[in-house]
């Protein structure tokens, strides 16, 4: 006999960690200013490869075209987005991204993905 308690055996209070922990999740995902610069453009364009989203990021945080950054610069960002951003957007339900095709796909947010970003996009877009 399995100690693991199947749905049915799931209590409210077991369905409310689920939520909180969904909730927790997002907010870790929001807590990176990059990720949430990825989800503002993403939001924009609907989907894009993750070459336009880090061109797109270059151009924000450095106020110039990606043409006038270093090749290392700019290729840093691109194995940071791939190792550490996507990841975590992905992982937690709010981008789809495709490994082979480099493609991103912004998906439904959930309210409070789309509270957190209205209320962050001023400071975001503008630093």
């Amino acid at each position: 006999m399995s100690d693991i308690p199947n749905q049915s055996d799931k209590t409210p209070q077991d369905t409310n960690f689920d939520g909180n922990q969904r909730n927790s999740e997002i907010l870790t995902a929001l807590s990176n200013t990059q990720r949430r610069r990825i989800l503002h453009y993403l939001r924009e364009v609907d989907s894009a490869s993750r070459d336009e989203v880090a061109d797109r990021l270059i151009a924000w945080k450095h106020d110039s075209p990606p043409d006038d950054v270093s090749d290392e610069t700019v290729e840093r960002l691109k194995v940071e987005l791939h190792h550490n951003h996507l990841p975590q957007l992905e992982g937690s339900q709010l981008i789809e991204y495709d490994r082979r095709s480099e493609e991103l796909l912004v998906r439904d947010l959930p309210e409070l993905a789309e509270q957190c970003l209205e209320h962050c996009e001023t400071a975001d877009l503008s630093s």
